[in-house]
């Protein structure tokens, strides 16, 4: 989420509206705000708890990821992440802004590293 909102910020001059959906349950929503202001990420949080948009949109599986342009084709849609995914949302967000002649700086991702100290795991299966 650090990426998108990164993302969201180094493109918002060229257009660029990050814009996130959380699926959760009604009984988890009361924790999705907390979490948004406490890593003060700057892009709109929608809450969809009974799925309606991601059904809409066909989401088979989360994260999905969907890059959407300014005439609200989707121009790429990606579902489940591993690591490197960001290099091809940033590959395909420049080639759609290239090719329409969109202005926009160059983008770095810096990192956030976050540590907790004396933090229990319990995993119950």
């Amino acid at each position: 989420m650090a990426y998108l909102d990164q993302l969201n910020e180094s493109f918002e001059n060229a257009g660029l509206q990050v814009l996130t959906v959380n699926v959760n349950k009604p009984n988890i929503l009361n924790q999705v705000r907390p979490y948004i202001n406490k890593r003060k990420y700057k892009f709109p949080v929608s809450v969809d708890p009974r799925s309606k948009l991601a059904k809409k949109f066909g989401v088979k599986g989360y994260p999905t990821f969907f890059l959407v342009d300014k005439n609200g084709e989707i121009i790429h849609r990606s579902a489940g992440y591993e690591d490197g995914q960001e290099d091809i949302y940033l590959e395909k967000l420049v080639k759609y802004l290239e090719s329409e002649d969109i202005k926009f700086n160059d983008f770095e991702y810096e990192k956030q590293l976050s540590t907790q100290k004396d933090v229990t795991i319990n995993i119950d299966f």
